[in-house]
């Protein structure tokens, strides 16, 4: 439970590519992403399914969004973020690709692109809070923390936790450069 509470980043990131990517026909996937408010519907995503985590579980403070495919509203990732004032940045609390796309758990995959999808609804929601897509969060370990300053240039932080990250401005800009999908927003 206290990992739930205090967030984890333990999600891959297979491909930048701008929308999804279907590894069988190689097809890009246009996206939506949208805000899940109901705390019963995010009991669909749970540890015992393949999502990695109890979802309803997330703190109330955290805002949750889902990736989905635009032509069928099947979602294919999830992402917890909350506003941190104290921080002036996004903190990326939980990123969860679907079951069917986590080839590092599941040795299946769907779809490519989606932690760094993931990661760009974060800086997106840095940008509409007035931070400029700075985002940070905690990697699960050592090797995910290398990953991440590997793929999206991100500074080792590490004053709130071993493995605390930093995604800067500029950083954040070249990601939500390469992302495009739609906001749902009622």
């Amino acid at each position: 439970m206290k990992q739930i509470e205090r967030g984890c980043i333990d999600i891959w990131i297979d491909e930048i590519v701008p929308c999804l990517k279907d590894t069988v026909t190689g097809e890009i996937k246009e996206t939506v992403v949208f805000k899940i408010e109901s705390r019963t519907y995010l009991k669909n995503f749970q540890e015992n399914n393949g999502w990695h985590i109890n979802w309803n579980k997330i703190p109330k403070d955290v805002e949750v969004y889902a990736l989905a495919l635009k032509d069928d509203n099947s979602i294919q990732g999830l992402v917890a973020v909350r506003n941190d004032k104290d921080s002036h940045a996004a903190y990326l609390h939980w990123a969860c690709t679907a079951p069917q796309n986590d080839i590092h758990t599941y040795k299946k995959q769907k779809y490519t692109g989606v932690g760094a999808h993931l990661f760009a609804i974060a800086a997106d929601k840095s940008v509409k809070w007035g931070y400029e897509g700075v985002i940070h969060g905690f990697a699960a370990n050592q090797q995910l923390l290398e990953h991440y300053i590997n793929v999206f240039h991100a500074n080792y932080l590490g004053m709130l936790h071993q493995y605390q990250f930093f995604v800067g401005e500029d950083e954040a800009k070249e990601l939500l450069e390469v992302y495009h999908y739609e906001w749902n927003e009622a």
